[in-house]
């Protein structure tokens, strides 16, 4: 094998493990980014409450509370695993 190809070899085995890298990166930065737009809308459904008093104030905050929560596990989950 030639240095060449020795060079070649590397360049592809690293590749690959670069993209993955890259991928679970990427995977982490969206899971974040739905952590911060979960906390976004906790607080938007907190400002609507105090400026509308309807009958569906509390079920709309305990979905917002639970969208955080599901967030807040899947950015842990994605952590453990990736």
């Amino acid at each position: 094998m030639t240095p060449f190809d020795k060079f070649l070899q590397l360049l592809i085995s690293g590749w690959r493990l670069d993209v993955v890298i890259l991928g679970k990166i990427g995977a982490l930065i969206l899971l974040l980014i739905f952590l911060i737009f979960s906390l976004v809308v906790v607080r938007q459904v907190d400002l609507m409450a105090r400026t509308i008093h309807t009958q569906l104030d509390k079920p709309l905050k305990i979905a917002a509370y639970c969208l955080t929560i599901l967030a807040a596990g899947a950015f842990i989950l994605g952590l453990c695993i990736l």
